[in-house]
């Protein structure tokens, strides 16, 4: 039987409910809130009854009616527990509840209910993650949605209200899509195609009109709370960055206002760490309570500290990933940085250390733009900064003992640039290699550098995999330099920082990102995870902090120089760049979509409106005058026969066209034809029409019948009519001998009045 029933119609919106429930929960793999292993569990039971749609029959009617309290209870305790994160309780209930309605048969009540559950998840995801993928979940949802709403809208009269076990007996879903298939009404569909067009349409005009706004900000209960995934935070232990490496992810990427300008070994600063404990390199508490500047809003200004920035070429674009670090990658020195769409961001600047962190992780990806960022491997130091750098400098000045006298709690910036190991054996190992390094003479920060990193290359080597760390007491980082050859860029960098230090140039730690990847098919820079890197800044007492990466390249000796530069650029290429190209048009055109891009699209939608109408009329103007002229020429034989030429042409371009109609109408007629087609039947098409004229006749015969009238024929016809519009093809009239009557008995109507 290939009839599609009332039955099919019901399991097709149950299949339906569960698409959209798998499109939901596809779109929360990209949430990062905790439950990932739960949600492919869930997903895995969904899939599951599609292909078993009869296993939900299988349940025990006890174990539903057990469900409604355990599932108060588990959502009650979820709240009460985290209640502080509103969101994530309230993801995992609405997440429960769809889960709840998949593993049942569903009535229309309750197919509502699923399409608004589902609905929230994928805004919910789409706001926090505003990913690439979120804009293809929402074009698989919407037709899904519409469709299904649809199908419970032809069965809101249907007596069952939703399916049972016995429905699903000698179910395939192979026979179950030849039905639909064979029942299917390529007109309705294409009056759907045409609506969801519209939709999309009248959604990308709203897009770009409405004013910006962050619906996350604008709600609350919709902000989350980010966790940094880089390390990069106000103090850095041992193998926090490295532990990245083989983390291939992209933490970044950046939109370039010059690809013939790009350093070739950009270093990305995020963090300066200037005091050094025995639990690694960290940002001294004097900075962060002293040092940093609050502000809120979109824009941070630069221009207060005391610098101009050298470069000034135009905005360099980042786009951030969601949860990488609270502070921001920089080049250097900027003269602004504005965040795009975002209106209150809590941010902290620290002048002395040239860079900008935001109040809290944000989870969601985000961008900003920075404009006159200095991209040299020189930092100029603040005019504050270069006097206390002299007066707290032991060579310029008499050597002060306040990095080893002083209680470290109470050091300030930049006296922190100087601290040493607590101890005193320690303090004197370092001062030994030193003496190594400079055989005892005095050296400025150029020459020190380039002998500490040749003596520094000689004795340890690049290496990912260490033996098992010191379980001896002192300060790790000496025991490293002490017991073992080879180390990771924390290692190098902060044994460099330590030598220069204790050489009397004061001398901070910086973690970011290396290096980037150039995508040639947007032009921009990609920066992975795996970028994550540790190197030095040294103050070379002219004003200056010089920077220095003491990691050997892949491990591998090289002689020293000023700085080993580990850091390139490289290519990315394939189609995995094409794709990635596709997001970052993504977040191009729709994430960063701000006033800006409005005010710029509207002027240019004005310019090209006026530039077309102005080529249109000057262009109608020519032909309206070149027709005039045309006319008033003389007329010959040839100007005869191309008129002629050309009417020949349109009578043959409209037959032509003519065939093709009708070789359509005769292959959807022989489609109609076959057992289960109902469809584009031109027959049943015409004895609708004719029935709408009919129809009122009749009635008002049936109402006032004339005198001398028959009436049999009229109510022959009229059944006749009903017979080929709605009767099953073999059992129907001759339709062509109904036509005729019909429109004979209408004209007879017509000549007396009657209609």
């Amino acid at each position: 039987m290939n009839t599609f029933t009332q039955t099919d119609f019901h399991r097709l919106k149950w299949l339906l409910g569960q698409l959209l429930a798998l499109i939901a929960f596809w779109a929360m793999l990209d949430l990062d809130f905790g439950n990932q292993p739960l949600l492919l569990f869930f997903g895995f039971l969904i899939a599951l009854t599609v292909c078993a749609p009869g296993l939900p029959g299988r349940i025990a009617p006890l174990f539903w009616r057990a469900m409604t309290p355990a599932l108060i209870l588990v959502v009650g305790l979820d709240f009460l527990l985290h209640g502080q994160e509103f969101l994530k309780p309230l993801v995992r209930m609405v997440m429960l509840l769809s889960v709840y309605r998949c593993l049942q048969y569903r009535s229309r009540r309750e197919d509502l209910q699923l399409v608004l559950l589902c609905l929230f998840i994928l805004v919910i995801a789409g706001v926090l993650t505003v990913s690439l993928s979120f804009g293809a979940q929402m074009l698989l949802f919407t037709p899904l949605a519409m469709v299904l709403l649809f199908v419970v809208n032809i069965l809101e009269s249907s007596q069952a209200t939703k399916l049972t076990r016995a429905d699903w007996k000698g179910f395939r879903w192979g026979a179950f899509l030849r039905r639909l298939r064979l029942s299917m009404d390529y007109r309705l569909i294409g009056f759907a195609a045409v609506l969801f067009a519209g939709v999309v349409t009248v959604s990308s005009v709203i897009f770009v009109t409405i004013p910006r706004f962050r619906i996350d900000q604008a709600l609350p209960f919709l902000q989350m709370a980010g966790t940094s995934m880089s390390g990069f935070s106000d103090i850095v232990r041992y193998g926090d960055v490295s532990r990245l490496q083989n983390d291939d992810r992209i933490a970044m990427r950046v939109e370039v206002p010059n690809a013939n300008n790009i350093p070739s070994n950009p270093y990305w600063r995020m963090v300066v760490l200037d005091e050094y404990t025995e639990q690694g390199f960290r940002m001294s508490h004097w900075v962060k309570r002293k040092g940093g500047e609050m502000g809120e809003g979109n824009l941070v200004a630069a221009d207060y500290w005391g610098r101009e920035p050298e470069g000034n070429e135009g905005d360099w674009i980042f786009y951030m990933e969601g949860n990488v670090s609270e502070y921001l990658p920089l080049l250097g020195p900027f003269s602004q940085m504005r965040f795009q769409i975002q209106k209150k961001n809590k941010f902290r600047t620290f002048p002395r250390l040239n860079i900008v962190s935001l109040e809290t992780v944000n989870p969601s990806r985000f961008a900003y733009s920075v404009s006159g960022m200095n991209k040299g491997d020189r930092i100029s130091a603040t005019e504050m900064e270069q006097f206390e750098l002299i007066e707290h400098d032991p060579v310029a000045s008499p050597r002060i003992e306040l990095d080893r006298e002083m209680p470290r709690s109470g050091l300030e910036y930049p006296a922190t640039t100087r601290a040493l190991p607590y101890r005193e054996e320690d303090r004197a190992y370092l001062e030994g290699l030193v003496q190594e390094i400079t055989g005892g003479e005095e050296m400025d920060a150029q020459t020190f550098i380039a002998a500490a990193l040749k003596w520094l290359h000689g004795h340890y080597r690049y290496s990912r995999s260490l033996r098992e760390m010191y379980m001896q007491e002192g300060d790790p980082l000496i025991l490293w330099m002490q017991q073992d050859d080879r180390g990771w860029c924390e290692h190098f960098a902060g044994a460099f920082a330590l030598l220069a230090r204790s050489a009397g140039f004061p001398s901070r730690l910086v973690a970011g990102f290396a290096g980037a990847e150039w995508n040639g098919y947007e032009d921009y820079l990609v920066v992975r995870n795996r970028n994550a890197h540790a190197w030095v800044e040294v103050y070379d007492r002219e004003g200056n902090w010089l920077r220095v990466d003491p990691t050997p390249q892949s491990g591998l000796e090289a002689p020293g120089g000023p700085g080993m530069e580990t850091a390139s650029v490289g290519r990315f290429s394939g189609w995995l760049a094409w794709i990635d190209s596709i997001r970052m048009v993504w977040y191009r055109r729709v994430i960063s979509f701000d006033e800006g891009d409005q005010a710029r699209l509207a002027q240019n939608l004005k310019g090209y409106s006026e530039r077309t109408y102005g080529q249109a009329r000057s262009w109608l103007r020519e032909q309206i005058n070149a027709f005039k002229s045309w006319l008033t020429q003389g007329w010959n034989r040839e100007k005869i026969l191309r008129i002629a030429l050309g009417v020949s042409a349109v009578c043959f371009l409209f037959l032509a066209m003519r065939f093709v109609v009708l070789w359509l109408r005769s292959l959807m007629h022989r489609r109609s034809s076959r057992p289960g087609m109902q469809v584009f039947d031109p027959q049943r098409k015409r004895a609708g029409k004719l029935l709408a004229r009919y129809r009122p006749v009749r009635e008002h015969l049936l109402a006032h019948p004339p005198e001398a009238e028959d009436g049999t024929a009229w109510e022959e016809t009229y059944q006749a009519l009903l017979a080929v519009r709605f009767g099953e093809q073999s059992q129907r009239p001759a339709a062509k001998v109904t036509f005729r009557q019909a429109r004979r008995l209408l004209r007879r109507a017509r000549r007396q009045g009657w209609c």
